[in-house]
Parts: structure tokens; C-alpha cells; sequence
């Protein structure tokens, strides 16, 4: 019976409502007893009241399996005993309160029901049902018990669908937020890994490319004036060591810009392993995303095919992934309820949509969502800008050997220190620069240590007038 939420307390019970009536499952198991006591005494002969009680007890038995939290088959039998013992007990004595049973059985039919259109139907018919009875059985002690305890049964029922869907809707709402904060946490703890990528590459990495050149310089110097191999020795592994470490510093940088994020890449996974019907379209030539905003569409994308599953239960799903120059269109639709976007009458909060457009915005894109234009279902939108330096990629884990006016490590750098290649303007170490300062190789103007220098400085070699420099 109402004993299914014993420990639910009315939210409507104010200071004026007795804890009584809080306790539907101790006044259900009462009035069972009182109806199979009445149905007892009125029962003619031993062996009929014998009867009458133990199947009194079935009934009882019935109910307290009807009045589980969560339904099950236990639930559904115990329903049907306690129907079962009430008409059996109508039939053996026609003066007793067998049809109390049946009644109270049917008041427990709709809390067995999850909330939706099938258990308001259910308790409309009970209502109806509750009038019947009352007209055909009202006039004897038995028909007023009956008729109150019914009362109070579809009372019992009724409160028990308003919470069944405020649970619906509070299990919901968690979801969404459970999910938004998530995605809140993987996007702080991005960005915190981004910004110690961008201290090590320009704090660690630039110390150590400068380090390297020097202990260069100072090596060829070492060397031109004969310095003993216990000077070096050390000099020669100090600045192995050196390079070893620019190295560890680019790998360290690269470990922490290349986390294995998913991107637009991998939104075809997500329509193979949908449950559901899902198809991916994608036109356009590809273009270029940074790791976060491949990895914000994939998340959109997700979300967005999460909620058509929640909310448009068996509805297909239709992705499009459109490349323009410059941004990319993704469209996540389905074709299901056009408003309401959830079971049982269960509203969507908007956070997990909130969370998607937060996402978005961070790597400057927009997001739209709303009734499809054309048809029923639900549509969401959103636009992320193309990046059209390929140095910073999507994939791409370093702009190391890349980059302009700053400082690149063992590759080619326009302006800015470049250590173990070519530079143009700046330091190079290790290769041949134009003006600033060459160690090891060919200078024009500036500082060259150990090859020939124009005017300038030269150690080690000629210079331009032609006199020896020491």
C-alpha cells in the first residue's frame, strides 16, 4: 500500500498535520486488520473464520510486498495476492469488508507505475472507481470504512506520483550539474598544464639555450689558446650536458602541450558507440583547430548527443561537421520532442547547455541550441574559428623551430636565440647567423669565436684588413 516511502515525510504536513498521517503504511496495516477482524466475526461457523484469517494475513502479506521502494516482480505479486485474498473473501462472507482489499490493491497499481501519463490515467480511473464504490457500498458501517480508506489510499497515491517527479527532475538536474563540473575541472586543469608548458619553454628552455651557447663560446676560446684537456674535459661535458638539457626542457614542454586530448577527430567514435541511431556527416575541407578548441568541440558534441539521449529517448541523431575558411560549424540534432526535452514531463535545467557554451566561448567560438527550425527535435549549434598558423595546431604538442621574435631551441628561428641551427637575427650557436653573435661557424657583422668574421670581432681567425687577431 502507502507503506512503498515509509520514511517519506508529507511536504505539505505543517505544524498543524499529525505525524499520523505521515504514516500511510501504519494506517494501511491497520485498517487491513480492522477489515479482516470485522470480515472474522461476521463469518459463520469456525472453519469459515479460520479461513477468512488466514487469508486476511495473505492480504497482509500482499500489501507489505506491494509496498517496496523500488517496483519489482515481488511487487506486482504482492498486488495481485491482496486482490486475489479480497475477493475471496467477499465471496465467503458477503457481510465483511473483503472489498477493502481489492480497493487498497488498486490504490497501490499507480505507485508501481513510473511517473508519466500512464499513472495519472491510473489514478483518474482509481478516482472514479473510489465514486462507484462509495455510491454502491455507502450506507453501511462497512462501505463508510472502505470508502475513507480509499480516500486515504488515493490521497497516498497521488503524493506519491508528485514526488516520483520531483525526484525525476532532482535526478536530473544532479546529472547536469555533476557533468558541468566535471567538464570545469578538465578545463582548469588544462589550462593549468598550459601555463607551466609556457614557463618552462620560456623561462627553462631559454636559460639553457643560452647556457649552451656560452659554454660553446668559451670552449672554442679554450681551445684556440691550448688549454689543458683537465680544462676541457669538464668544459666539453659541461656543455653536452647542456644541450642534453634543452632537449629534456623541449621533450618536458611537448609532454605537457601534447596531452592526449580528444578532438574533432574522434567525434566519429562517438556516433559508432551511440546506443542509438547516429549519423555523421562531415563536408568541407578540413581545417586547422587548437588542441582546446578540438577538444571543446568534441566535448560539445558529446553533451549535446547525451542530452537527445536523455531527452528524445529512441530519437536518430544527426551530426554535421561543416569546414568553411574560417571556422568550423558543428550541428548536433535529433528528431524528437520539439519542447519539454524530457521523460515523464522531466524539464532540462540548462546547465549542461551552459557549461557547452562556457566550453565554446573560451576558445572564442558561440553556441545557439533550440527547437529545430523544421519538424520536431532539438538543435544545437555551435561555431569555433579556424587557427591559420599551422605552429599551433591542432596536434601540435611544441612551436618550438617555429616561431618568430622569441626564442627557438634546436631548430629555425627568424628573430630571437637560436641554438644548434640557422637563426637570421640574434644569437646562433652552432651554425651561421647574420648579425649578432655566430660561435662556432660564419658571422658577417658581430662576434664570431673560431671562423672568419667580416668586421667585427674574431677570435681565432682573419679579419677583414687582414691582420692576424690573438
Amino acid at each position: 500500500m502507502v507503506s512503498m516511502w515509509p520514511g517519506v515525510v508529507r511536504s505539505a504536513a505543517g505544524p498543524g498535520r499529525g505525524r499520523i498521517f505521515e504514516r500511510g503504511d501504519v494506517i494501511g496495516a491497520g485498517a487491513l486488520v480492522a477489515c479482516v477482524v470485522v470480515s472474522v466475526i461476521a463469518a459463520d461457523g469456525t472453519a469459515l473464520k479460520v479461513v477468512v484469517a488466514v487469508l486476511g494475513l495473505c492480504a497482509e502479506l500482499g500489501m507489505v510486498l506491494s509496498g517496496r521502494a523500488e517496483p519489482t516482480p515481488l511487487t506486482w505479486f504482492g498486488v495481485a495476492l491482496t486482490i486475489g485474498t479480497g475477493f475471496a473473501i467477499m465471496a465467503l462472507v458477503p457481510a465483511g469488508l473483503g472489498e477493502v482489499p481489492v480497493l487498497a490493491a488498486a490504490a497501490v497499481l499507480p505507485m508501481c507505475i513510473p511517473a508519466g501519463p500512464v499513472r495519472n490515467a491510473c489514478v483518474a480511473l482509481l478516482a472514479v472507481g473510489f465514486g462507484v464504490a462509495v455510491m454502491v457500498i455507502f450506507g453501511s458501517v462497512a462501505g463508510l470504512l472502505s470508502a475513507v480508506g480509499v480516500w486515504l489510499l488515493a490521497d497516498r497515491s497521488i503524493e506519491h506520483a508528485a514526488l516520483q517527479a520531483e525526484r525525476d527532475r532532482a535526478v536530473a538536474l544532479l546529472a547536469e550539474v555533476e557533468a558541468s563540473r566535471a567538464s570545469r575541472q578538465e578545463a582548469a586543469a588544462l589550462e593549468e598544464r598550459r601555463r607551466i608548458a609556457h614557463e618552462m619553454h620560456d623561462v627553462l628552455a631559454h636559460s639553457l639555450a643560452g647556457l649552451s651557447m656560452q659554454l660553446q663560446a668559451v670552449r672554442a676560446v679554450a681551445r684556440r689558446d691550448g688549454a689543458p684537456a683537465t680544462l676541457t674535459g669538464p668544459l666539453d661535458r659541461a656543455a653536452e650536458l647542456a644541450r642534453d638539457g634543452v632537449q629534456e626542457a623541449r621533450a618536458a614542454v611537448g609532454a605537457l602541450r601534447s596531452v592526449p586530448l580528444r578532438g574533432v577527430a574522434d567525434v566519429d567514435s562517438l556516433t559508432r558507440g551511440f546506443p542509438g541511431e547516429a549519423r555523421l556527416r562531415v563536408s568541407g575541407r578540413a581545417g586547422r583547430l587548437t588542441p582546446e578548441a578540438g577538444h571543446a568541440v568534441y566535448r560539445a558534441v558529446q553533451e549535446a548527443m547525451t542530452n537527445a539521449a536523455r531527452y528524445a529517448t529512441g530519437s536518430a541523431i544527426d551530426v554535421d561537421l561543416v569546414w568553411e575558411r574560417s571556422e568550423l560549424r558543428a550541428v548536433v540534432r535529433d528528431h524528437g520532442l520539439p519542447a519539454g526535452r524530457g521523460p515523464s514531463g522531466v524539464q532540462g535545467s540548462g546547465t549542461g547547455l551552459r557549461g557547452m557554451a562556457e566550453r565554446i566561448e573560451a576558445v572564442g567560438g558561440t553556441v545557439t541550441a533550440g527547437p529545430a527550425p523544421v519538424g520536431p527535435g532539438w538543435r544545437v549549434a555551435l561555431r569555433v574559428p579556424v587557427v591559420e598558423d599551422a605552429g599551433v595546431a591542432e596536434g601540435t604538442a611544441s612551436d618550438d623551430g617555429a616561431a618568430a621574435g622569441g626564442a627557438v631551441v634546436g631548430g629555425t628561428g627568424t628573430s630571437g636565440s637560436d641554438s644548434g641551427g640557422t637563426g637570421t637575427s640574434g644569437s646562433d650557436s652552432g651554425g651561421t647567423g647574420t648579425p649578432g653573435t655566430d660561435s662556432g661557424g660564419t658571422g658577417t657583422p658581430g662576434t664570431d669565436s673560431g671562423g672568419t668574421g667580416t668586421p667585427g670581432t674574431d677570435s681565432g681567425g682573419m679579419t677583414a684588413d687582414g691582420k692576424a687577431d690573438a
